[in-house]
């Protein structure tokens, strides 16, 4: 009995060990949460548009949340780009929020049918940065429909 309420102990008082956060991204397109995703899978992250649902002089944001740290706020700079299929970078901006006007992706998905969304981080750091191996994370692939 001992035992059980010396482990049971444990597992209480230090939770961070066995949860954590995990970090999740959202795509909304005309004030409405059209996307959601925790997890990176090429498969399964595939957003499939009309171009009906590009309204004039509406916003596409894709919002990236991480695990709220002040490391990862102070000493990493986050970037998300879009790209097309053949790897040609359409747009990359340095911010955890990239906001475009819902015109410029409808102009992307015209010219391309399939643009996939991505991100990584880097330290501000520039030398730690030049040591740093960079992998890019799926976030999502929007398909027109």
């Amino acid at each position: 009995m001992v035992r059980f309420l010396l482990i049971s102990l444990l597992f209480v008082s230090f939770p961070p060990v066995y949860s954590q956060d995990s970090a999740g991204w959202n795509i909304i397109l005309n004030k409405k949460s059209i996307f959601s995703a925790r997890q990176e899978d090429e498969q399964k992250n595939i957003l499939t548009v009309k171009v009906s649902d590009f309204k004039a002089g509406k916003n596409f944001i894709i919002s990236y949340l991480e695990t709220s740290t002040a490391r990862n706020k102070n000493e990493w700079k986050r970037t998300i780009g879009i790209y097309n299929t053949a790897d040609k970078e359409l747009i990359r901006k340095d911010t955890a929020t990239l906001k475009l006007n819902a015109s410029q992706i409808k102009k992307w998905l015209l010219e391309n049918k399939t643009v996939k969304v991505y991100t990584w981080s880097l330290p501000k750091d520039p030398k730690e940065a030049a040591r740093v191996r960079i992998r890019r994370v799926h976030l999502c692939t929007i398909v027109l429909k």
